[in-house]
């Protein structure tokens, strides 16, 4: 399949997605297809249009796809005059993290299995294969941290793709004001220039980091829906519901304080260090143990804390494990609509001591339901007292508590985006399960 785009970066993320369906007959790892290959495509594009074709509108990328069981190869070209990608500065290189280059051509051979380019240096060729095509492969270029080198030089560079739209944000305000002694005509067409693109990055952060966010697997005996609503273009809310094995199901929500990209980036090392350690199978107090050596020392300098909680559960079994660092918002509502708070078994995290408690709790499979949600939904909902709002969101999902779980999510995101707040927004999150 080949296809042109427009040197338009607002084209990139319709293509994208089109490509990655066009994959599905590859039967290669849906995480790895989700995430790597998406990511990798969409820098290969971003480069043969900002840096390529340098952002002329005039320009053309073409992309070039073959998609057989095992193995997608995709081929990227542009019409510029080519570059030597062994000359580029290396972004692990803390001189180099924040500059705009380099990060591309270090993301694409980091996520995918062969990267090449054409002697002109003006076309790339990105292949991912499944382990039929490469065993291994999905070890080695997984996003991982920390404890193992490369992936954790993957995961700062992607951070460091959210600091980058910080920094052209602060950079456009910085303009703004030193323009206003320039001609009228002059200042507006370059103010407006500086806003578009620093929309446009930010714009590429926020759908980056929802794309950290992995789809909900699939599993027997489990139905979960959850959302993330950010109140800035990123934030420091998530959520992760992981397939474990013997039939278990993981399921984990968090609350980084405050908002925005200090926030994001947290929130994009705990989701990383989190998936490692979870899909070991490790008990809730192991995960946050592991967790908290992996962001301790990250948490203690930016002056930074973490609500979590991380529920084990499984269909059929009549009872849920789970660790709470604080995280005041997590129930079992059952099946008359009581709710019974899971209680925090220790303090958020950067805040208090280790190691962490774990506790248990009565699980009815076919009856009750696991919510879990942050204090931006309910704070959103909230009327003349701040607990008002958790007391709607718990009203809510007991009135409809015997509807699949997406509609009882879908409901509550309808009334928090009807809502007038009395208190300053946050990121909104939810998470609701049930087993059979």
């Amino acid at each position: 399949m080949i296809f042109e785009l427009p040197n338009d970066i607002g084209a990139i993320e319709k293509a994208v997605e089109h490509a990655v369906a066009c994959c599905a007959h590859a039967r290669l790892d849906r995480r790895r297809l989700l995430f790597n290959f998406r990511v990798g495509l969409t820098e290969a594009i971003s480069n043969a249009m900002l840096y390529g074709n340098r952002n002329e509108p005039g320009g053309r990328v073409r992309v070039e796809l073959h998609v057989r069981p095992g193995e997608v190869r995709a081929s990227v070209c542009d019409q510029g005059r080519g570059f030597d990608p062994d000359r580029v500065p290396d972004p692990r290189l803390p001189a180099n993290l924040l500059r705009p280059d380099g990060r591309g051509v270090f993301l694409m051979r980091a996520l995918m299995d062969e990267v090449h380019f054409n002697p002109e240096g003006n076309a790339v060729t990105l292949v991912l294969r499944g382990p039929a095509g490469d065993r291994g492969a999905a070890s080695r270029h997984d996003i991982r941290l920390p404890g193992h080198d490369a992936d954790d030089d993957v995961t700062r560079i992607l951070a460091a793709t959210i600091a980058r739209s910080a920094e052209l944000a602060r950079q456009a305000e910085t303009t703004r004001a030193d323009l206003e002694a320039a001609l009228e005509a002059n200042r507006r067409m370059r103010e407006e220039m500086a806003r578009e693109h620093a929309s446009r990055e930010m714009q590429l952060a926020h759908d980056l980091q929802l794309k950290l966010l992995p789809p909900i697997p699939r599993m027997k005996g489990v139905e979960a829906a959850a959302r993330v609503v950010p109140a800035a273009s990123v934030g420091g809310d998530f959520y992760q519901v992981i397939q474990l094995s013997g039939g278990r199901v993981g399921v984990m929500i968090g609350d980084v304080s405050g908002h925005g990209f200090p926030a994001a980036l947290i929130m994009a090392l705990v989701m990383s260090a989190a998936t490692i350690y979870a899909e070991e199978g490790r008990a809730p107090a192991a995960v946050l143990e592991y967790l908290n050596r992996a962001i301790g020392d990250e948490l203690e300098s930016t002056e930074m804390y973490l609500s979590l909680c991380y529920c084990v559960l499984a269909p059929g079994r009549s009872g849920i494990a789970y660790s709470n660092t604080g995280h005041p918002h997590a129930f079992v509502v059952q099946a008359d609509g009581t709710a019974r708070r899971l209680f925090a078994t220790d303090p958020p995290m950067g805040i208090g001591p280790t190691p962490y408690g774990q506790s248990n709790m009565r699980w009815r499979p076919g009856e009750d339901l696991l919510l879990l949600f942050t204090d931006g939904l309910s704070d959103t909902l909230a009327r003349s007292r701040r607990s008002t709002g958790e007391e709607r969101v718990l009203d809510a999902v007991a009135a409809n508590r015997h509807r699949p779980v997406s509609e009882i999510l879908d409901t509550l995101f309808e009334m928090s985006r009807d809502a007038i707040p009395s208190i300053p927004a946050d990121d909104r999150t939810a998470v609701i399960l049930r087993t059979s």
